[in-house]
């Protein structure tokens, strides 16, 4: 999934440090210890905060050395397998969670479960309950995400508030205001794209969320309980990818790369585009000279209503083979305490799944509105519903990304998505068990 170096924004209510004298699971704390820490931040604006949140750590702990390699995505997942399952990995890792990246270290014991250092240091009052539920594994805590993102509907408002339209809120306004927004020669009226396909699996995500509601999909992501080829399932996908296909609102999505379907929206050619927070950053970029809103997608007739979708970037997780790992806990704590995620959020322009007092940070209106958002779903406000795709098995999301291209193009129906997508889901979370290749 499309996220900057990992992903982009967030937040959570942050409770002060207790840093105290804990149980030690490694060396003494006056003893000299070297962190080994692989991460993803490449970007060099990215990495200078980085290494500055990092060196506060050592700052206040100097009898730890901090080594630090960054490298991208791809080359992260070809080599922490094999470096952790030899013992030469390093102590900390900042990876991809979901069943196929971080569930399969877990699943081989390389990555150390958190649940004892999150009752030490009380992550659980910290974080949005639904990011910790997300880098969880069988009923486990594994990682602390970094960031969370919401995926929802930007509209340029400057440009509604010119030629009278309004923000639809349902289905059936939006098939509307495609019409009227083409007939004013904004074309097409959604920023939508869908090369190479994963953008399909947001939608998808918006869709069923918003038909069967965010305890529904909790129940079917997370127990496995309930099924993908349902009535109300076939509704969602006709929903969005023929009822709206039909009605306009977005041409030839399959030919347009995720940076085209930006394009669109930035200049000011389409008025909607259903994305993520990662985005708000190049939108402040971008334009200027527009004010820009958010909203979750509209509601689906005959459904549950109006919900934001969140999904995790990438976390922090602790080998299970470290030496260190009582080090490894007090800086993952440090990561998160309220000093460092002020910092992720107003430096960095990250949206740390915690509750963060924005009142001191210089964001914008934008920004803040989606940390807003986060803190009241911290609070229990608002409820969140879930991004599929990093919690799917690649069997799933093969049959996102063919199928909902195949169905943009004319040449599959919902009922039969709905059915390749349960086959699929039965065929992919077995193998989600297995132990990761050397």
């Amino acid at each position: 999934m499309r996220r900057s170096s990992r992903s982009f924004l967030s937040m959570a209510l942050i409770l002060l440090l207790c840093v105290a004298a804990a149980p030690q699971m490694g060396a003494a704390q006056d003893d000299e210890i070297e962190l080994r820490i692989w991460d993803q931040f490449t970007a060099p604006s990215e990495s200078e905060i980085v290494d500055s949140i990092y060196n506060a750590f050592t700052e206040q702990n100097p009898n730890v050395t901090i080594t630090r390699e960054a490298m991208d995505t791809d080359q992260m997942r070809q080599t922490v397998n094999t470096a952790l399952a030899s013992g030469t990995g390093p102590d900390i890792i900042f990876y991809d969670t979901g069943p196929g990246f971080a569930g399969v270290l877990a699943d081989a014991g390389l990555i150390l479960p958190l649940d004892d250092l999150a009752g030490q240091y009380g992550w659980a009052e910290r974080f949005i309950p639904s990011a910790l539920q997300g880098s969880s594994i069988g009923g486990q805590l594994y990682g602390l995400p970094l960031q969370v993102d919401l995926i929802g509907m930007y509209y340029n408002k400057t440009l509604l508030d010119q030629e009278g339209l309004q923000v639809p809120t349902t289905v059936d306004e939006l098939a509307a205001f495609c019409g009227q927004a083409a007939e004013k020669g904004f074309e097409p009226p959604l920023a939508f794209s869908n090369n190479p396909g994963w953008q399909a699996g947001h939608q998808f995500s918006m869709a069923s969320t918003n038909m069967v509601g965010p305890e529904a999909m909790q129940q079917l992501l997370f127990q496995h309980q309930g099924s993908w080829n349902t009535p109300e399932m076939v509704a969602a996908i006709d929903a969005y990818f023929a009822k709206l296909r039909d009605a306009g609102c977005f041409s030839e999505p399959n030919a347009l790369n995720y940076d085209d379907g930006n394009s669109l929206f930035f200049t000011g050619q389409s008025l909607l585009h259903p994305t993520g927070s990662w985005l708000v950053g190049d939108i402040q970029e971008n334009m200027p000279d527009y004010e820009v809103g958010m909203v979750p997608f509209p509601t689906l007739e005959g459904g549950q209503g109006s919900f934001w979708v969140s999904g995790l970037g990438s976390a922090y997780y602790i080998s299970a083979q470290s030496q260190n790992q009582e080090a490894a806990g007090r800086f993952l704590d440090h990561l998160f305490s309220q000093e460092s995620a002020a910092r992720w959020v107003g430096e960095a322009g990250f949206a740390v799944p915690m509750a963060v007092d924005t009142a001191t940070l210089e964001v914008s209106p934008l920004f803040k509105s989606i940390l807003d958002v986060l803190a009241s779903a911290n609070n229990g406000q608002v409820q969140l519903g879930y991004n599929i795709d990093v919690l799917a098995p690649p069997e799933f999301n093969d049959v996102m990304t063919n199928g909902f291209q195949a169905m943009l193009a004319g040449d599959k129906t919902a009922e039969q998505q709905a059915a390749d997508l349960q086959a699929a889901w039965e065929a992919g979370m077995p193998a989600m068990t297995g132990t990761p290749a050397a």
